[in-house]
Formats: C-alpha cells, structure tokens, sequence
C-alpha cells in the first residue's frame, strides 16, 4: 500500500498521493501492479499518482510529463478501465486510443501503453468476482488482450467526474461506498464496440519486441538499422513503420531511450563499486561525453547525479 500523510482512517476508501521525478519509482507507486516504464522523450521526469482503495476496487489518476512506453499488468482477476483526460494519441498495444474511448484489460490482464508528454489518465480497477456479484448481467471481458472502444460524450464525461470527485473526498474521509463507481465500470463496460483492428498491427508489435529482445540480448552491442532488418527478416521501411506506429519515435530513437533506461536502473541500483563508466559501457555507450549529453537531455539530469542518489 502506498504510505502518505493524506491516509485516510475508519472510512470505506483508503487514499494517498505520492510525486516522483524518477519513472522507475513513479512506476511502483501503483499499488498491486505489475510495471515497467520505459521514458521515451527527453528531459526531467514528473509523475504524480493519486489513489483511493477500496475492498476489491481500485481508482488513482496518473499524470506523467514526458513520453512513456509503460509495460503494466494490473492485479490478479480484476479488470482495468482507462479513461484518458484528453485525446493525447496514446497507444494501447500498438493501436491509436480513438477519441472519447475507454480503455480496458482483457483475461490476460497485461497490456502496453505508449503515452505522450503531459499525459493524464484516470484508471478504475474492480475484481471480477465483485463486479459480477454486483452486475451479474453483465457480460465480462473475455479476450485476451486488452482493448478500446468509444462512449458516448455524456457517459465519458459522467466517468470522468465521478471518479475525480471520489478521490477528492476519499482524501478528506468523505468518498461514498465503492457502489456508486462499480455502477460506472459496468456503464463502461457495457458500451463495448470494439473498433476493427488494423490487419497487420499484431505483427507491428511483435516486430518491436522482437528488436527489444535483440538489444536487450547483446546490450554491449549497439545493432544498426541494416543489422536489425536482416535480424528481422523485414525491409528498412516495415521497421521505420512498426516504430512508429507502434511507439511514436524512429527505431534508433526507440532503441536508444531502451539502453538509455537501462543504465538508468543499474545506477539507481547503487552496487557497491558501480560507476558511470561501466553503466554506460554495460549498455553499449561507448563514448562517455555523447553519453552523458543523452542521458541529461533524456532525464533532465546527469549521471552522476543519479548514481549519487543511489547511495
């Protein structure tokens, strides 16, 4: 659970607030999950998370300054409802969130998120032993994957203020009994249309992970695009395509913010005798100088810093 001084006592909802300006630890604030952001844009990192729990029921609005690939698995037999607060072009697993959409897990539970600079989201999680007790009419997602779907303005807009003003008194010890969201997840899940998938956006996303896998792989090796389309078997403009559709930014780019996140993680690991150098070269950075002017322009501070922090 998250610890904070807004917790809230001998009440139907328990709320805290926690900022962060390292994506790693922003990421572990979310009580019960499962996650792994990568930051994807450059400059210093600002999350805030605000989260009301209540007995099978979960609801937090997450706000993120800088673009993210955020890898998530949400708690077990639950489902996720993501509504974005703005039509900012996030991608859910690969695909392009359509405006006034709603976002939700599937029985796998598991899904990717790439989210612009500026991001806002509002997330409902609920079990699913508790939504059908409380909606057994309802039929339940049963794909695999997660997906989307529009809503009707009205009902967007409905879902969005209810859960803002919950936390807002959940904070102050004042939420109402966890029914009156349950009402709002089975509306939303209910509306269910799920847009036609693009044929070839599977294949997409399998293309981006398998380029992951190889530098994650050989991390000292730095693969150039030539290397990964003849690793892939696909021609240079399939990669340019799956990059960026998949993620918004060109291959390199994508690659390069990866190995960039990485030797982040092994200085925030503070092992003993861990220095920038060996960071940086355990990833394929060869040249320091280079090195540290990405890693700045990325995380809006220098190594040094990080690994300082770490001790």
């Amino acid at each position: 659970m998250l610890q904070s001084t807004n917790r809230v006592q001998n009440a139907p909802w328990r709320a805290a607030s926690r900022a962060a300006c390292d994506v790693d630890e922003h990421a572990a604030h979310l009580s019960g999950w499962r996650q792994e952001y990568d930051q994807l844009g450059e400059g210093r990192f600002d999350g805030r998370l605000d989260e009301a729990l209540a007995d099978g029921v979960q609801l937090f609005r997450e706000r993120t300054s800088q673009r993210l690939r955020q890898r998530c698995e949400v708690w077990r037999d639950a489902v996720w409802c993501g509504l974005t607060e703005a039509d900012d072009g996030s991608r859910l697993n690969g695909r392009r969130v359509g405006a006034g959409a709603v976002m939700a897990s599937g029985t796998d539970g598991s899904f990717e998120l790439v989210s612009p600079a500026g991001h806002s989201i509002v997330g409902i999680v609920v079990s699913r032993a508790l939504l059908a007790r409380h909606a057994p009419a309802l039929p339940q997602p049963e794909s695999r994957e997660a997906a989307w779907w529009p809503l009707e303005p009205a009902q967007r807009r409905d879902a969005l203020a209810l859960a803002r003003a919950i936390l807002a008194l959940a904070a102050a010890g004042q939420a109402p009994p966890p029914s009156a969201l349950l009402d709002t997840v089975a509306g939303l899940l209910a509306a269910r249309a799920v847009p036609r998938e693009r044929g070839n956006a599977a294949s997409r996303r399998h293309l981006v992970a398998q380029a992951h896998a190889l530098v994650a792989a050989s991390p000292e090796r730095v693969p150039g695009v030539a290397e990964l389309c003849a690793a892939l078997h696909v021609s240079r403009r399939t990669l340019q395509y799956a990059f960026e559709e998949e993620a918004g930014v060109t291959p390199l780019a994508y690659l390069r913010s990866v190995r960039l996140n990485a030797v982040r993680r092994l200085l925030r690991a503070g092992r003993p005798g861990q220095t920038v150098q060996a960071a940086a070269q355990a990833w394929g950075f060869w040249n320091l100088s280079a090195f540290a002017a990405d890693y700045r322009r990325q995380f809006g501070e220098r190594p040094s810093e990080t690994l300082a922090r770490s001790g």
